[in-house]
């Protein structure tokens, strides 16, 4: 296995976003309606193409050897503060400590980072496991908590050494 991470051009956003839409079926379960929450299939397609778009705002590929394996979005949002808008590995990649690998590599393509943030929803437990501890982040905020379905999301931040 030989991971690296490459810059996305737009013309590999189809590949992006529908290894996207793979990946995180398999949270589908965790929702009330079946559905990960977020912008419907052409709302996604426009969000994704309209963030690629802005200048503060990187795609990176995850690859394994030639082998397109996963992606991230991560934004510059100043003072040497980043949000990482989406992180994600193919099914075939996940469980097997590739994410944690990979998620190191994404921090490190920013050398200028003096803390990374991201958010991920309670009800995936799994994700909350991986990005504490495995990857060194704390929940510093829940935010958009939904009192009837007793749900809300986890903001993280990692502090950079």
């Amino acid at each position: 296995m030989r991971l690296y991470l490459k810059r996305l051009e737009e013309k590999e956003l189809e590949t992006f976003i529908k290894a996207h839409d793979e990946s995180f079926s398999v949270h589908d379960k965790y929702f009330a309606d079946g559905v990960v929450p977020g912008p419907n299939e052409e709302e996604g397609k426009e969000y994704f193409y309209q963030l690629f778009g802005d200048n503060k705002t990187v795609f990176l590929g995850i690859y394994d050897d030639d082998k397109y394996i996963g992606g991230a979005i991560v934004c510059d949002d100043g003072d040497g503060v980043f949000r990482i808008e989406l992180f994600y590995l193919i099914i075939d990649y996940q469980s097997k400590g590739i994410g944690k690998i990979a998620l190191g590599m994404v921090e490190k393509h920013f050398p200028n980072a003096k803390v990374f943030r991201l958010i991920t929803p309670t009800q995936v437990v799994r994700n909350s496991v991986f990005y504490i501890n495995k990857c060194g982040y704390k929940i510093v905020k829940v935010i958009d908590f939904n009192k009837e379905e007793n749900t809300a999301d986890y903001l993280f931040e990692k502090i950079v050494e």
